[in-house]
């Protein structure tokens, strides 16, 4: 009814072309102190209320899903893995709230589909979900219930492969992707940038935590492990460095070493499953991975044309990287700096730097009774503060603006965070450190190429592949 929907903040309006819609309403001022203090976290756009006043309701974002192509398949063939890129305006309503609004629309004398309506609440954006965003007090069962229905808005798109944990980590690898590359987020959707998705990132972790945490136990174990031997794949002078080198198998899970993922799903495989300690003692490796194969994108980006030599091009790689200055290194390994710093901003966001004060007595458990290690409950804890969540959009977009102004190498590794990191071992000039990790993994392809007798080993270009620079995402096979 009328009265309903002016109750939840709505009302309907007429447009200059004579058709109906509803829309969302200023607050009444009756209560609107307890309004502003929901300024704080997250506000619905339809009632103005939050978690802060209706606690146990669950608020969602609108978003916007792209089914897209990673590149080749087994050996090859031109049939890619198909994974979800979202992006968002962040604009928070309930889930309840959407519901009467999508009835409302149906209700109009020239109805709206229920994305149509939810188009004109977003700003005028493309969304075709709502993304669950939880809050500590929402019934866990209420939680589970949207997040299903999120899942089935993403299958409507067609198929995609692989888990639900493992789509939405090359999710969130493909949100990172663009922060790094300076791809637009509203290119496919008109709407949203920066500001908005840093505020949407953070929860985008929440629920892979959630998915995560489904597995049991035993999987944030395995996944810690597949990270490991990932880290260990990447020191031995016997293999390729793993996934990098090799296409991903469609539909395949996580292996035992984690071999068929790029570097960096890795690192935020890294970030949901092992301490913060840990990921120091990762984070030197992670980074030579990724300059080396960021590089490698590069050059097979330039001789594209001669890629068919890939058995040959690791020599020509290393005498390229040879010739460049300090300056041409760093905007070619920029994006992929600009990734492992955002990777350390999100590792120092939701765990301590150092062992979390925990109790003995006061370790918490799950369901199934295992004990969470002190890092997962300040983890965990964090994953469901709202206010510190959305605050760390600020901090993130600052720290942005930083890095992309860095002039050389070692400022750029310094706001990274990482240039202790960088030169240790021997290393005194931080374009040294560079060339000695493209070295190093030609050294590893070529050597791998020898034990399988020249075997050609497929390029598997870092996860921004499909990112090209005119800011469009695109299906791309290499």
């Amino acid at each position: 009814s009328l009265t309903c929907k002016q109750g939840l903040g709505m009302h309907q309006e007429v447009s200059s072309d004579g058709g109906e819609r509803i829309v969302v309403s200023q607050p009444i001022l009756e209560g609107f102190e307890d309004v502003e203090e929901e300024g704080d976290g997250l506000a619905c756009m339809v009632c103005r209320e939050g978690y802060k006043l209706r606690p146990t309701d669950l608020l969602g974002v609108y978003s916007y899903s792209k089914r897209v192509n990673l590149g080749v398949g087994t050996s090859g063939s031109a049939r890619g893995e198909c994974v979800y890129t979202t992006v968002s305006y962040f604009n928070i309503i309930h889930f309840q709230c959407h519901q009467e609004a999508k009835r409302a629309d149906a209700a109009l004398k020239n109805p709206k589909k229920e994305w149509e309506g939810a188009m004109l609440r977003n700003n005028e954006s493309l969304c075709n979900s709502l993304f669950p965003v939880k809050g500590p007090l929402v019934p866990l069962a209420q939680y589970l219930r949207y997040v299903d229905q999120y899942w089935d808005n993403l299958n409507a798109l067609g198929r995609a492969d692989g888990s639900r944990l493992r789509l939405l980590t090359y999710d969130i690898v493909l949100m990172l992707a663009r922060f790094a590359t300076g791809a637009s987020f509203s290119a496919d959707c008109r709407g949203g940038g920066r500001d908005s998705n840093s505020r949407f990132l953070p929860f985008m972790f929440q629920m892979a935590r959630h998915l995560l945490d489904q597995g049991g136990p035993s999987q944030r174990t395995n996944m810690a492990k597949c990270v490991s031997s990932y880290i260990s794949s990447s020191t031995s002078t016997a293999t390729v460095p793993s996934s990098d080198s090799r296409p991903i198998t469609p539909g395949s899970q996580l292996s035992s070493t984690g071999a068929e993922e790029t570097v960096q799903f890795m690192m935020v495989n890294s970030l949901l499953s092992e301490s913060y300690e840990s990921w120091l003692q990762h984070r030197r490796v992670f980074l030579q991975r990724g300059i080396y194969h960021t590089f490698m994108q590069h050059a097979h980006g330039r001789a594209a044309s001669r890629a068919a030599e890939s058995s040959s091009s690791g020599g020509k790689s290393q005498d390229a990287a040879e010739t460049l200055t300090g300056d041409e290194l760093l905007s070619i390994v920029k994006p992929m700096l600009v990734y492992t710093g955002m990777i350390e901003q999100l590792q120092q966001f939701f765990k301590p730097k150092k062992p979390a004060n925990v109790e003995p007595n006061k370790k918490e458990g799950t369901s199934s009774g295992v004990e969470l290690e002190p890092w997962e409950i300040v983890m965990k804890e964090k994953l469901l503060n709202v206010k510190d969540m959305v605050g760390f959009s600020k901090e993130l977009i600052s720290w942005l603006d930083d890095i992309n102004s860095a002039t050389d190498l070692q400022e750029a590794f310094d706001i990274v965070g990482v240039l202790a990191d960088v030169l240790s071992g021997g290393v005194t000039h931080c374009d040294e450190f560079v060339r000695s990790a493209i070295v190093a993994g030609n050294g590893k392809v070529m050597n791998a190429l020898s034990q399988k007798k020249k075997k050609k080993v497929e390029f598997r270009s870092p996860a921004w592949f499909a990112l090209e620079n005119d800011t469009r995402l695109v299906i791309k096979h290499l």
